[in-house]
């Protein structure tokens, strides 16, 4: 029996019910027990059944509906990222749903079962920190086309689309080192994530390449958000002599590492390089403006598109990972008058 093949009888043999009772439970409805309607659920959840809230509400046509789960809206870049893989799938003649997960492991879980539920031809996801493919198709059907965009679904099942963040940070760390900086830091970032240690492991390459010890530099991890990189670098700034030339994990890092140094005396651009990652809107009207590394956010979105709509219409081709080269936009923040 294949899960797409599940079907009411199937719940309710397994259940020790009646097929009216599945379908009863499955309409969560007040007419049974409740612990009737446990017992239900949990058939339907050990075959693999999902319900299709969809094609009990007069079938809306699921092969033109995409579910996009974006991992933080409130981030800047994200919600950059949300409008531009919106316009490609509309371009393309999809209609989105869109759901934010606020980095919540419960609430994508929740998120992606409500649009399998609701008939989703398929799902891009940036995905939670830690999220395995086995996590998402416990909620969903195997069967289901996902697509991940910037950051990896453990499992490595299905299709992954992201900057190259390992050269990205290269480049920049790079630029910086181009100045005869010999001080490094690197901020920002979760501990043992794929994309920190990608970006890590750029400014590590830059840093061995220019013949610099690793132990001059600076490695200083922090959620990677405006707030925790502000109070970092103002401890930091506390502790003795700053670094040259920070190289931020994300935009949104080095607009808190600016509003740090600036509240501790210092200014970025003018006792220190400050670079960031992602090139959102507005880093080049920050003051001073942001060097940063342009990741082509529609062009990762055209990426994901495009493969998510070719994997609706060929189910068995191999799982593929995409990478778009970025580019180091050079500004106020990384060139000092030395």
């Amino acid at each position: 029996m294949t899960k797409t093949s599940i079907t009411l009888p199937d719940i309710a043999a397994a259940a020790g019910v009646s097929k009216s009772t599945v379908s009863l439970a499955l309409q969560d409805s007040p007419k049974i027990k409740p612990e009737t309607k446990r017992k239900v659920l949990k058939a339907a959840k050990q075959l693999g059944y999902v319900y299709n809230r969809a094609a009990a509400n007069l079938r809306r046509r699921s092969s033109e509906i995409i579910g996009m789960v974006i991992n933080d809206l409130t981030n800047p870049f994200f919600a950059e990222l949300a409008v531009a893989l919106e316009r490609s799938f509309t371009d393309s003649g999809y209609v989105v749903m869109m759901a934010n997960t606020s980095e919540d492991m419960q609430q994508q879980e929740k998120v992606v079962r409500t649009f399998a539920e609701h008939g989703a031809a398929g799902i891009v996801i940036c995905p939670v920190f830690g999220t395995s493919y086995e996590q998402l198709t416990s909620h969903t059907m195997k069967g289901l086309p996902i697509v991940s965009v910037m950051r990896p679904i453990e499992g490595n099942a299905c299709d992954f689309i992201s900057p190259d963040n390992i050269a990205g940070s290269q480049a920049v760390t790079a630029h910086l080192l181009a100045q005869s900086f010999t001080r490094l830091a690197f901020l920002g970032g979760l501990d043992n994530t794929s994309v920190y240690e990608s970006r890590l492991a750029g400014f590590k390459t830059a840093v061995s390449k220019a013949g610099i010890a690793m132990e001059a530099c600076e490695i200083l991890p922090c959620p990677p958000t405006r707030e925790a990189a502000a109070k970092l670098i103002m401890e930091r700034a506390k502790q003795g002599p700053l670094p040259e030339a920070i190289v931020c994990y994300s935009d949104v890092v080095a607009f808190g590492v600016s509003f740090g140094l600036d509240r501790s005396g210092f200014k970025a651009g003018k006792d220190v390089a400050v670079t960031g990652f992602d090139d959102i809107q507005g880093c080049n009207v920050f003051s001073p403006s942001l060097t940063s590394v342009h990741i082509y956010t529609d062009q990762l979105a055209k990426l994901a598109s495009e493969s998510l709509i070719n994997r609706l219409k060929d189910p068995e081709r191999p799982i593929s990972n995409q990478t778009v080269m970025p580019k180091v936009m050079i500004r106020e923040s990384s060139i000092l008058n030395k």
